[in-house]
Parts: C-alpha cells; structure tokens; sequence
C-alpha cells in the first residue's frame, strides 16, 4: 500500500507539470495583449510598453518559459497583475470557499442520491423504480446554471427566503452563512445527487444477481437481511469511486455555481483572472486544481481498496 501511494505521489509531478507546460503555451498565443486589457481603452501605448516591460512579456518565448519554469520549480507564482496581491494568498483563501460549497454539497448529494438509488433497485414497484430513473435522467441533463437561475426564481424572487447572491464567512455570521451558501450547494448537490443515484442503483441491481446473495438466498436467510448485510455493502465500493470523482467534478460545476451566486470561491477567481488576463493567477488556480484532482483520485484508489478486499493496489 504505501509503495502504491508513494508510486502515485511521484506521478504527480508529470501529471501536474504537462498542462501546467500547455498552459504556458496556449496563454502566450492566445490573441490579444494582456497588458493592453489591464491599462483599459484609455492607456497609451508608452504606459502599454512599460507594462509588457515590467511583466516580462517583452522578452522572447523561450526566455519567459525558463523564467516560468525557474518560479515553478521554486512554486513561486508571483504576484497578481490585477488585484496586486500574492497568489498564493488568493488562491487559498478562495478555494477555502470552493470546498465549503463541495463539502456541502457533497453532503447533499449523498443524503439524496445512494439513499434514492438502493431504494429503487432493491424496490419491487417497477412504476416507482422507473419515476426515479426518468427524475435522474433530468438531473443528469440538466444544466448547472438553469437549475440555479431556477432555485433563485423559487426561493430567492417569488418566496425570498433566501438571498439570491453573496457571502458571508462563517465566523462573521453563522446564520447568514449558512444562508448564502443554501442556494449554491443545493443546486449542486442536487444534480450531483441524480449521478450518484444511477450508480448505486446499477451497483445494486447487479449485486444482487451475484454468486454469494444466491448463495445466501439458498441457506434461507430473509431477503432483507441479504439486502441489507450483503447487497448494500458489495454495492458501496464502486459508489466510492463515483463519489471521490464527483467532488473532483465539483471544481469545474463550482465555476458555473460561484458565479452565478456571486461566491468568492476559486471558479469565480479563476474567470476573473482570464477576462483579465491575468497570467500568474490563471496558473495558480490551475495549479491547485491539478494537484487537488490528482490527490482525490489517489484518495479514492486507497478507500475502494479498502473498502473492497477483492480490489489489489499494485505494489511491485
């Protein structure tokens, strides 16, 4: 086990380093002058060379890339162009926010969806198996943001019971933090909690039909007795591969989500800084989010194997 994670802790570098390297690449030939879209409309191109000049971007491609790649190596990302403050600092503090609303809303997902799932696959109502199959079918295809604009509509416009955007921290106001983040981790964790549910219903069906619930069904023991001690657990293992990879998913939905609601998490900060231009905070973000999408997938390695003995780490 520990070969296994130390094998995976080292893969991390290629893994993180290659989009980190297209990264460097497609920002540089992307159109437009980042200097130019910092100063605004009204700067002079003396203000724009002295810019480019003080960012480094007059310097020749390769010599910015071995400029780049000497702070990465140090894990120095610099300062922000645009709010002129260490990104580092920005970067933290806002997915700090990012995994509040992934927490969260994980937490609803799993209340929802696995609960939903077992019940419609361990259920004998074909009518009710198949109203919860089409209800996930919609979560699954419905859009992040139409489902938010549509919990805004509902509780925020007509019933206002909620606020409809901002952010307060949790130690500022606990009720009013709590309030804030209602909306966004409902949207997200509802449309998350339609995914989870096909899986586990999947992974109960097909538990059922396995040799040891036969097995058990022969030696007379009740069927919620087998359900419950034999079909479920076989059927978690899988689930928790689905789960780790949906909070890594969240990241991308947090984009859409923090936006829409005004949250200062890292998808918020991440769009800001391309519509600024701002280099040295888009890679930052896209640092972070590597590092946090390789750890999780070696977090959901570790528990599945765990979880399910039949499942071998490779160590040699």
């Amino acid at each position: 086990m520990l070969t296994y994670v130390f094998k995976r802790l080292l893969a991390l570098i290629p893994t993180v380093a290659v989009p980190m390297v297209l990264l460097f690449v497609l920002l540089r030939l992307t159109p437009g002058d980042p200097a130019a879209v910092i100063l605004g409309e009204n700067a002079t191109s003396t203000e724009i060379a002295e810019l480019r000049v003080e960012l480094g971007l007059d310097a020749p491609l390769w010599q910015q890339f071995l400029d780049w790649l000497g702070r990465m190596v140090r894990f120095d990302f610099g300062e922000s162009v645009f709010l002129h403050a260490p990104v580092g600092e920005l970067v933290l503090s806002a997915a700090l926010v990012t995994g509040q609303l992934a927490v969260f809303s994980m937490l609803i997902a799993l209340l929802i969806g696995p609960a939903l799932g077992a019940i419609a696959g361990s259920t004998r109502s074909r009518a009710l198996d198949r109203t919860m199959v089409v209800g996930s079918a919609v979560g699954v295809a419905m859009p992040t943001f139409w489902l938010a604009i549509l919990l805004v509509m509902l509780f925020g416009v007509t019933l206002q019971w909620l606020p409809v955007a901002g952010y307060t921290p949790f130690t500022t106001d606990p009720v009013q933090y709590f309030r804030y983040m209602a909306l966004p981790c409902l949207a997200l964790g509802t449309l998350e909690a339609a995914t989870l549910f096909r899986y586990s219903r999947n992974g109960v069906l097909d538990a059922k039909h396995q040799p040891f619930v036969s097995t058990a069904r022969a030696q007379g023991l009740p069927e919620r007795t087998i359900t419950r001690r034999y079909v479920f657990p076989a059927a978690l293992a899988p689930l928790v591969t689905v789960v780790g990879l949906s909070l890594a998913s969240m990241l991308g939905g947090a984009v859409v989500t923090e936006n829409v609601f005004s949250l200062p998490g890292l998808g918020k900060l991440l769009l800001t800084a391309v519509e600024r231009r701002d280099y040295p905070l888009i890679e930052g973000c896209i640092f972070f989010i590597a590092v946090v999408f390789v750890l999780i997938n070696l977090a959901v390695d570790v528990v599945a194997a765990s979880l399910d003995p039949r499942i071998r780490l490779e160590e040699d």
